[in-house]
């Protein structure tokens, strides 16, 4: 079995495990909907939802693990940060991400773009007890630094996660949750940077990476 078709068996993993959820209530909702019960109401609410979740799921990954082909060329990180918006709204887990200035959408790229996001479920599951993503885009003059923290009670790298950021790690030491951490480390190391990883405290993770930026 070729590293490709792994990795790609990992990524698919990864996605039916995150939208099983949504598009099965969607499915318990049309059936209980058929078979004209009571409480209609609530059925089509949940629908609603569940089916806004899936969608938001899936544009998220159309751009993380996708070609990101998608975005708008004058307003990446807008788009970017309207994916994250979405997706944040669902659960336990604030995100603070502030509305991007021209100057920085001048400098963004597609590849920024696609780490930002991979970053974004990295920083996801290392808050088990909820808690703030904090996501900061600062265009230099060479560069352009992306940083994400994760800011919670009892904030940390799940070890899985940790294996997959090691310098030579193999596909098949991955598992369907670290492949967001695996893709962020490549996008970096393909851009000729590295990712800086911190824990200043306790409640506090840093992921860092300056990156090529527009010309």
């Amino acid at each position: 079995m070729t590293l490709d078709l792994q990795l790609a068996e990992l990524m698919a993993a990864r996605l039916c495990h995150d939208l099983v959820g949504p598009i099965g209530a969607v499915a318990n909702g049309v059936e209980l909907l058929s078979d004209g019960g009571a409480g209609d109401a609530e059925v089509t609410g949940l629908i609603a939802v569940s089916a806004r979740q899936a969608t938001r799921r899936l544009q998220w990954f159309r751009v993380a693990f996708g070609s990101a082909s998608g975005l708008p060329t004058s307003a990446m990180f807008a788009e970017t940060r309207r994916l994250a918006i979405g997706l944040f709204e669902e659960g336990r887990v604030a995100l603070e991400w502030a509305a991007p200035d021209p100057d920085t959408e001048a400098a963004a790229t597609r590849e920024a773009a696609k780490l930002a996001l991979n970053l974004g479920l990295f920083a996801l599951e290392c808050l088990p007890r909820g808690g703030v993503v904090q996501v900061h885009v600062t265009p230099k003059p060479m560069s352009l630094n992306l940083s994400v923290a994760a800011v919670g009670t009892s904030a940390r790298i799940p070890e899985d996660m940790h294996s997959a950021l090691r310098e030579g790690v193999t596909v098949s030491e991955l598992t369907p949750k670290s492949v967001p951490a695996y893709l962020a480390a490549r996008l970096v190391s393909q851009a000729g940077s590295r990712l800086s990883i911190r824990t200043p405290s306790d409640d506090r993770v840093e992921f860092a990476a300056d990156l090529p930026r527009q010309s």
